[in-house]
């Protein structure tokens, strides 16, 4: 029976059990993890004995466990952390995670493209896909290809434990298409990104828009350890065919606990998401501010996609170069609030306010964000009901 579909904790340990040395594993990672907390510089290499192809095999196990849903939420993390040591370690994915056969791409060129990849428009099963191809033929260092390659991996690893209707969903890596390169495949969204979709759908309901992101932040947030998306904005926010709002690019995405002790990010590198929605503690100067991205970096990101989809400008609309955005953000400052229409009520402007604290702890949770945006959009409905019913017995006679 695949383990795919083990469907009881019961069954999960029988399975463990039969594989002596998945459950040598997990425990001496575990035991590798906590020497790690009391003593950070330990140099000492867990799983010597665990050769490539065993590590591999044990990786499928791992993820289809996973996949599973099935045990403990510790026993996931610990599943997750291992797989995560064994990546790294072998550089090279879970075989289950690849699609070899039936894709393709379409066209000569890309669609559009990033700081580290091009995004292809292919056809996988007669369906639609997206193919998000990492650059490495632009990259002369192999350091640097090296280094492109590990936040492929991870971010292909972290994108593909998450199943949510707003998280836009990985179907599978591609490592021959694009060859030497490998590809993320996603579905097809023709609606393309939010503000697109908003500029050919102005009627659309904006507080909709905002409570399915808000949704989707908060279900990396509730995670065990929470994921931070790390990019959170209207062009990462996609839309599918019947509207609704999905969180997509998982390239800056980081698990917020030891797991990324296989995953460093550097300072460098976070700075590559756009500088318009950038929480102040990314831009200390003096390498005072933590090297770990809380979740409320992503809230205060949201905050910032709040104007961006209820205005349809960008944050700081008036600063015409990133350098004048990062003068703004030295002195304090913020977006002006945009003139008051509709959809930029007084509790909307305050919500805004509060997830673009200076201080990170003053920021509300992706919890309570979602609550304030429901409250408000049965706040809008209900008035609207008012004045229809108003409007209908202004008419009788």
């Amino acid at each position: 029976m695949p383990l795919s579909q083990v469907q009881s904790h019961t069954q999960l340990e029988a399975i463990v059990s039969l594989n002596p040395d998945l459950q040598r594993a997990l425990d001496e990672y575990d035991a590798y993890r906590r020497a790690r907390i009391l003593n950070p510089n330990l140099q000492r290499e867990p799983l010597l004995w665990l050769g490539a192809a065993a590590a591999q095999r044990m990786m499928v196990t791992l993820q289809a466990e996973l996949d599973s849903n099935a045990g403990s939420e510790s026993h996931r993390r610990s599943c997750f952390s291992l797989i995560c040591h064994l990546v790294k370690r072998i550089r090279a994915l879970p075989i289950s995670l690849l699609v070899i056969k039936d894709v393709e791409r379409v066209g000569r060129n890309p669609v559009a493209g990033g700081g580290f990849a091009d995004v292809w428009r292919g056809i996988m099963n007669g369906e639609d896909v997206c193919l998000k191809v990492l650059r490495l033929v632009t990259e002369q260092d192999e350091r640097t290809r090296a280094t492109v390659r590990k936040r492929f991996c991870r971010e292909a690893l972290v994108w593909r434990q998450l199943k949510h209707p707003h998280i836009l969903p990985l179907l599978g890596v591609n490592m021959e298409l694009f060859l030497p390169s490998f590809c993320l495949i996603s579905p097809w969204m023709e609606n393309k990104d939010i503000i697109t979709f908003l500029k050919q759908n102005p009627n659309h309901n904006l507080f909709r828009a905002l409570i399915d992101v808000a949704a989707g932040m908060c279900y990396l947030h509730s995670r065990d350890p929470p994921i931070v998306h790390g990019d959170i904005r209207g062009a990462n926010i996609l839309v599918t065919n019947d509207g609704r709002c999905c969180l997509a690019d998982f390239g800056l995405a980081l698990v917020t606990s030891d797991v990324t002790q296989a995953w460093s990010i550097t300072s460098s590198e976070t700075s590559k998401g756009a500088l318009r929605w950038m929480a102040p503690e990314y831009l200390e100067l003096d390498g005072s501010a933590p090297t770990s991205i809380y979740p409320s970096r992503d809230v205060y990101a949201f905050g910032c996609t709040i104007i961006e989809i209820l205005t349809q400008n960008l944050p700081f609309h008036h600063c015409k170069t990133e350098y004048t955005v990062f003068c703004a953000l030295m002195r304090g400052e913020r977006p002006d609030r945009p003139p008051k229409k509709e959809w930029f009520t007084d509790n909307i402007w305050a919500l805004t306010t509060r997830c673009w604290a200076q201080n990170a702890l003053d920021r509300p949770s992706s919890h309570e964000v979602s609550v304030v945006l429901c409250r408000e959009l049965e706040r809008k409905q209900e008035e609207r009901a008012w004045e229809r019913f108003e409007w209908a017995n202004s008419w009788k006679p």
